[in-house]
């Protein structure tokens, strides 16, 4: 194409993707929008369904591909990592998760069959658009306000079961696909499929969670920790493919499994969430409109009769359930009809397994587009709008508040981070990096403070001298401390005058209380003001 090579084509298109995808998501942030859907229409109109200007080539399907298997892993890690898993794994939850996904689910495919007579495609457009997505979910719980209520939990934990239910059927479709329906292949198939999400569990929860443990505490960088995991995720996948069990819904089982691990850890949450939204997803979702056919006048009109179809039909589960989990009616049958997601990473699997063709999948991911748009947009009408009073002026209100407070109420109510002279000095490096701090407390038997181990002075020393040095040995620098009954203000005005890496609480005596870090100050007066704000 262009008398260019694919390989080198390739870098030149995934960064013109990237860069529009970015763009058009800050286009529909200013306009309220849902983000990434720009990304997708801005995927249609260069790509074959109208320019033609860009081609999905093998690099670039490729990079979309693990960027599905990264977007699913994220998924399962980030976007689930406030489910409580006894309520979900709860009996109750699993039957209203089943039939709230089973009725738009049925419905969808026995119109969309009347329309396209093909069966396996009725299903596939079933699942997809019948399905809900817990990351969109998320978003618009957040933006409403519900995501700190009951009830929205409760849509939250309905969506994830529901999520899950398309997933599994998904895969047993996928896996059943081109053999002859019989009881003994219907057996072996679900035995099949059972086996390696018992596997895939046990492995993840049993084995692969210890070695992370073990390397995280072990491992100097967060970064080998995060190759590990990468590493797993394909192999895992890499094992389910074998097995009909499609390594992107792989990846999704890994993440819920690791979601506890990883979000104990705050700074490799932050590098994978960093790496997968900043990069694949944005990617994964313009990417959505490179598959898209030529758009013509019959194919619009098919994906928009299957987007009436599916909004009429999905609201109907979640107005029927809302009675039994006591949530208003139409905050539950819009809540759990969110697109945008998992479904989206489904349909494009389908397409590269040969479940739809590439002109099924244009009328489909139509449906979900649109879905995806407006779904939200009919929840905002009815979302709670959240008062902002008008405020006094933000350092009165900020020391009004902090007055009552002293240093040892704040410290007392947050982790400490120090260490003992006599500790090696790779745990001091460890703390401050795991806890993104610039400096460690330093301590001696009596627990008084010595003083204060900066960062950026333990990164000069060396590996070996990580290893080997304990932190006596370092250079140890006089740190700023406060009495525990100094009023909280006092550390507003030391932390805005002098800017230190960390602050030192002590008592009467001089013992050591606890440390203070700058951005937990910052913390509490976000806190002050969003509660003066509701």
């Amino acid at each position: 194409m262009y008398g260019i090579s694919d390989s080198v084509l390739a870098l030149m298109f995934l960064g013109t993707l990237l860069l529009l995808a970015k763009l058009g998501e800050e286009i529909f942030e200013r306009l309220k929008l849902v983000p990434y859907v720009a990304a997708i229409v801005f995927g249609i109109i260069i790509g074959p369904g109208v320019l033609g200007l860009i081609n999905v080539l093998p690099n670039i399907s490729l990079f979309i591909s693990i960027g599905i298997n990264f977007l699913l892993f994220s998924g399962g890690a980030l976007e689930f990592k406030n489910v409580d898993t006894k309520k979900l794994m709860n009996y109750k939850n699993i039957i209203l998760g089943v039939i709230e996904f089973f009725i738009p689910f049925s419905l969808i495919s026995y119109f969309v069959f009347l329309i396209l007579h093909s069966l396996l495609i009725a299903i596939v457009t079933g699942i997809v658009t019948g399905m809900s997505s817990a990351g969109p979910l998320t978003r618009l719980l957040s933006d409403t306000g519900l995501n700190k209520t009951e009830e929205g939990n409760k849509i939250f934990q309905e969506v994830v079961t529901i999520e899950i239910s398309a997933v599994i059927l998904f895969s047993f479709i996928s896996d059943f696909h081109n053999k002859p329906i019989t009881f003994i292949n219907v057996l072996l198939t679900s035995l099949e499929l059972i086996a390696s999400i018992v596997v895939i569990i046990l492995f993840s929860k049993y084995i692969l969670i210890r070695l992370l443990e073990k390397m995280d505490a072990n491992s100097k960088a967060h970064e080998t920790t995060i190759a590990i995991i990468i590493g797993f995720i394909f192999i895992l996948g890499f094992i389910g493919e074998l097995y009909g069990f499609n390594s992107a819904i792989v990846a999704l089982f890994i993440g819920i499994i690791l979601r506890d691990f990883i979000n104990d850890r705050p700074i490799i949450a932050e590098k994978i969430s960093t790496v997968t939204y900043g990069l694949f997803e944005p990617l994964f979702f313009i990417g959505l409109g490179l598959y898209f056919v030529k758009i013509t006048p019959a194919l619009i009109i098919l994906g928009l009769l299957i987007f009436a179809i599916a909004l009429l039909i999905k609201p109907i589960a979640g107005f029927v359930t809302s009675k039994i989990i006591k949530v208003q009616p139409w905050k539950n049958a819009l809540g759990t009809s969110v697109n945008g997601g998992v479904d989206a990473a489904l349909l494009v699997v389908a397409l590269t397994l040969s479940l739809v063709g590439r002109y099924d999948y244009s009328i489909i991911m139509i449906a979900i587009t649109l879905l995806t748009l407006m779904v939200p947009l009919l929840f905002n009408i009815n979302a709670p709008v959240i008062p902002v009073k008008k405020s006094r002026y933000v350092w009165e209100i900020v020391n009004s508040e902090f007055k009552n407070l002293k240093a040892c109420d704040i410290a007392k109510t947050l982790q400490t981070v120090s260490v003992n002279v006599k500790n090696p000095i790779s745990l001091a490096f460890k703390i401050c990096t795991d806890l993104n701090s610039r400096a460690v407390i330093v301590t001696n038997s009596n627990n008084r403070v010595v003083g204060e181990l900066l960062l950026s002075d333990m990164v000069t020393l060396g590996e070996n001298k990580l290893r080997t040095y304990t932190v006596s040995q370092g250079r140890i620098v006089p740190a700023i401390k406060v009495r525990c009954n100094a009023p909280a203000t006092d550390l507003i005005k030391i932390f805005r005058e002098t800017d230190p890496p960390i602050v030192a609480v002590v008592d009467e005596r001089g013992k050591f209380i606890g440390t203070i870090l700058e951005r937990e100050i910052l913390k509490h007066i976000s806190d002050v003001l969003s509660r003066e704000a509701e």
